[in-house]
């Protein structure tokens, strides 16, 4: 199967480099990889038609390239070959037009065919929305922007389905979020802090789902206008958002293998001031979880050889969690100038985890010395509500705004846990046991965020300032009521387990940047200073107080150089901090893996990250784009999980703070429409990660180099089928004290359009040959452990939606914008709802 992956890597990389040569010709016997065919089309009064479908036949009908006009009307295919061709246009509200016997020879590769004027179609369509096809990938300098809606293979699921696909970006067995190999990333929803949606990045994810995104935003080095912190980058979710007028929305249902259930409703209701929307899902899951933990201890003389050398622990746990994310809110247009919108998030989600523990030791000889079985019953319930209040302020003076929000959440868990623990001797007697602990506890946070910003033309034609300044107050608290009981006994308090932590952090910021452009250059140059404060109390600590504040400048700088009309290339510099989470912080001890226990860290202080990069970026006018980026980072404070062994077979972790961590690396993104009904992206990221942590003990050091590809294809078939195929390799990659194995996994997605393109239904796999699975390995001085764990990834869903209302855009003074008439001009991007119909009207 490894053959079998690596061969469609390898061909689907290739198809990038032969259609950058041959900008997606098929050629025949006796053409050649040359030739280029242009015109321009308008209507009857030469109005310029925009993005028509401009396509190269040869005379068996087959495709031999084609092209969309500009806004223009202007239209370029190349290469094109020898030979005699038909030329195909086609245009919304125009009669499609053919011109035959065009004839391209040696010594003549550059045929302009002139103005070709369009007939518009005889019947006019009443009610027509004007919709582009957006790429699956679009690349820019400063951001790559992942569009949800054309990556039908996460159909069905949640934001970590679909971050998965994303370049740049990776998402472990937990969740957890790193970007170029970098934990720590920011998560934003739509622009602000994701802590609306739970405590942290991975439960966040968790409660989106798929059906309400439309793109994933990558930045990995913000300017000075973001919060700074987040040492691997920011990644913003764009939630989706209808322009149209009247009632329309979406309603889709699916279901999955092994019990898994999803639903969701967007409603929008528009007119000329108000704005009503509601968006609502579910989702029900269950799925396994299994972990195998083996370990060897390493002794030098035979006599320690007799002694327990051998531990291996297996865990078989079962997952069910039920969630439901709301949505709503009002948008009023007071008039061309100001605008304000209300939102409202409520979401609730559960989780429950059964399962049983064994945990064996082995002596020198093979021997079963002792077992011990644990079952245990767990349950979460969290529920958060978030109210958001945005105003926006448009000048008289172009380019000139101000925007301002303020986001109040309030969010509450409790939990509950039960274990039961036999021990039993080399012959499976019972020695000690039923052990019965107990764990009820909760929970609850509540945040402000208020931030303002303002932009204006300043200093010249090209020239912007842009100023700001923000408050986010966060608080936290957590308590639990632990108990055990010992065999024959009654219920006692735990005061091993006995926890109560409260944590507040308080950050304010300002900023200031200005860009500006001469002649090719372009510059951006930012400051943004940070105060922040946080303080915590834990009775662990024995009532202890911890206090601790930051005052910083984090400055950021951009260099742009035009090289030609496609070519640009970029240098920027940033500075940034990641402070430690109130999870890394939280003196409180997890037992819930008790041969591998763990406790925060409240002495913890924040890592502060230096960013250089250097990117080139290339588009052409076929539709490819690639983009070339080699970045360094070094990090002080660098946050890290050490791990102690102890001789009996259990370990016990906590965060510590490192010297220092290096990466650096480079990485490709390309883009190419191969055909017109055929595109492919592909990312491919190589890094060396240098970790300094002589400070905790001595030789307390990792290096090692990793990469990562992805690549995503995606086929339009007849009678309205796509298909799609998404790939992902990740090579061997080290932390502070082991390496996690390669793996690698495919999935794959058909899509049927029904009822003109009303209706969808979509069927995915994911993880198709069930390789996700990830391995650690510890190999230390003494002892030798490796730690198998095997999640539920190969999952199949199947996903009908169905599109509501009307494709009817207006403008704010509520005339019509009926897109599809003859004469139409560019259209304005603004009121355009963009999506991929795959399949066309």
């Amino acid at each position: 199967m490894k053959t079998f992956i690596t061969i469609f890597c390898t061909l689907l990389a290739g198809s990038f480099f032969f259609s950058y040569r041959t900008a997606a010709q098929i050629p025949q016997p006796g053409n050649t990889e040359t030739g280029m065919l242009s015109g321009q089309l308008s209507d009857k009064n030469n109005t310029p038609v925009a993005y028509a479908t401009v396509t190269l036949l040869r005379p068996d009908g087959s495709v031999v390239n084609g092209n969309l006009t500009d806004e223009s009307g202007r239209f370029v295919i190349t290469p094109t070959g020898t030979g005699t061709f038909s030329l195909k246009i086609s245009a919304i509200s125009f009669t499609e037009k053919i011109l035959e016997n065009i004839t391209l020879q040696t010594g003549s590769m550059k045929t302009d065919l002139g103005t070709i004027t369009l007939q518009g179609s005889a019947h006019r369509l009443e009610g027509v929305e004007v919709v582009s096809e957006r790429a699956a990938m679009e690349l820019s300098m400063d951001k790559k922007t992942f569009n949800v809606e054309r990556n039908i293979t996460s159909a069905g699921g949640t934001a970590t389905d679909v971050l998965q696909n994303v370049p740049s970006v990776s998402v472990d067995n937990d969740g957890n979020l790193s970007l170029r190999g970098r934990s720590n990333v920011t998560l934003l929803i739509d622009g602000k802090p994701a802590t609306l949606l739970g405590s942290d990045a991975a439960t966040a994810l968790q409660s989106l789902p798929a059906s309400g995104i439309e793109s994933v935003e990558v930045i990995t080095n913000p300017s000075a206008k973001y919060d700074a912190q987040g040492m691997g980058g920011i990644i913003n979710i764009v939630t989706k958002k209808d322009r149209k007028f009247g009632l329309n929305g979406t309603a889709s249902i699916g279901a999955g293998t092994r019990d898994k259930y999803n639903g969701s409703i967007n409603l929008n209701m528009r007119n000329d001031k108000w704005n009503f929307f509601l968006n609502s899902s579910f989702r029900s899951n269950r799925n396994y979880n299994y972990t195998t933990t083996e370990r060897q201890n390493r002794f030098y003389n035979e006599a320690e050889i007799l002694n327990d050398t051998f531990f291996r622990t297996y865990e078989d746990r079962i997952r069910q969690s039920f969630g439901s994310f709301t949505t709503g809110g009002v948008e009023y247009q007071m008039n061309e100038r100001n605008s304000f919108t209300l939102t409202e998030n409520l979401n609730i989600h559960s989780w429950g985890n059964n399962g049983i523990a064994d945990y064996s030791r082995y002596s020198g000889s093979g021997a079963l010395m002792a077992k011990q079985l644990r079952g245990s019953e767990s349950g979460i319930l969290s529920r958060s509500l978030s109210s958001s209040l945005d105003y926006k302020h448009k000048f008289l003076r172009e380019k000139q705004e101000l925007t301002a929000n303020v986001t109040y959440v309030l969010s509450q868990t409790d939990r509950e846990q039960e274990y039961i623990t036999n021990n039993f001797d080399g012959n499976n007697n019972l020695l000690y046991g039923p052990i019965l602990q107990s764990g009820p506890g909760s929970g609850g946070n509540n945040s402000l965020n208020a931030q303002v910003d303002y932009t204006m033309p300043f200093g010249g034609p090209n020239g912007k300032l842009d100023a700001g300044a923000k408050a986010q107050l966060y608080s936290f608290n957590s308590d639990n009521n632990p108990t055990i009981t010992f065999p024959g006994g009654t219920p006692q308090t735990d005061s091993i387990l006995l926890n109560n932590f409260d944590y507040n952090q308080n950050v304010y910021a300002a900023y200031t940047s200005y860009s500006g452009e001469t002649g090719k250059f372009g510059y951006q140059a930012g400051l943004r200073l940070e105060y922040a404060t946080y303080e915590g109390s834990t009775l662990a600590l024995n009532g202890q107080k911890y206090f601790n504040d930051f005052l910083n400048l984090f400055p950021s700088l951009f260099l742009s150089y035009q090289l030609s009309k496609n070519q640009q290339a970029q240098m920027s510099y940033t500075r940034r901090v990641n402070r430690p989470s109130f999870w890394n912080l939280m003196p409180f001890v997890d037992l819930s893996e008790p041969q591998d226990t763990s406790i925060g860290n409240p002495g913890l202080i924040p890592e502060f990250i230096d960013h250089i990069e250097l990117s080139y970026n290339h588009k052409t006018p076929q539709g490819h784009n690639i983009l070339v980026s080699t970045y360094y980072q070094h990090t002080k404070n660098l946050i890290e999980r050490y791990r102690i062994f102890y001789d009996n077979g259990t370990s016990f972790r906590q965060p510590r703070n490192l010297n220092s961590g290096t990466t650096y690396g480079v990485e490709v993104t390309a883009r190419a429409q191969i055909l017109p009904i055929w595109e492919a992206t592909a990312n491919f990221n190589f890094f060396q990660n240098i970790i300094n942590g002589n400070n905790i003990a001595p030789q307390v050091n990792n290096k090692g180099f990793s990469w990562f590809g992805k690549a995503n294809t995606s086929l339009r078939l007849p009678r309205q089928f796509s298909v799609q195929v998404n790939g992902t390799y990740e090579a061997p990659t080290i932390s502070l004290q082991n390496t996690t194995t390669a793996l690698w996994w495919l999935d794959i997605a058909v899509r049927k359009n029904i009822y003109n393109n009303r209706g969808t239904i979509v069927f995915n796999v994911s993880d198709i040959f069930n390789t996700r699975k990830y391995t650690h390995i510890f190999d230390m001085p003494v002892y030798y452990q490796t730690i198998y764990r095997d999640r539920e990834t190969r999952v199949a869903n199947l996903t009908f939606t169905w599109r509501i209302g009307k494709s009817e855009t207006k403008s704010f003074n509520g005339r019509r914008r009926d897109s599809g008439r003859s004469g139409q001009s560019a259209p304005d991007r603004d009121n355009i709802r963009q999506r991929d119909d795959d399949g066309g009207f």
